[in-house]
């Protein structure tokens, strides 16, 4: 086993994993930086946790039209992913202020 540091969101997670695990890990940890970063630039975002969220989310979603299911249609008049990102955004709001 190998331990590995990972960076995600500004935050490091100390990893335990098998040796054929370290580099699909460390591919989709850079993924998911690569994301927040795109999504940083994008919207006027600065919590971390929004961002990692989102990056999540659009992760799942690309993921999941990969794999042939359809992601969610846009809300009317707005594109994709502005709608998920927005009702993401709400939702993320509301269970914080709880």
């Amino acid at each position: 086993m190998e331990t590995l540091d990972i960076q995600l969101g500004g935050r490091t997670y100390p990893l335990t994993l098998s040796p054929e695990e370290v580099d699909v890990v460390r591919a989709a940890a850079e993924a998911v930086e690569a994301q927040i970063a795109q999504l940083k630039s994008q919207y006027a975002i600065s919590d971390r946790i929004d961002l990692m969220a989102m990056a999540a989310l659009q992760i799942a979603v690309q993921a999941r039209s990969e794999s042939g299911s359809p992601a969610p249609p846009p809300a009317p008049g707005m594109t994709w992913p502005e709608s998920q990102v927005e009702d993401l955004l709400q939702r993320i709001h509301a269970a914080l202020e709880r």
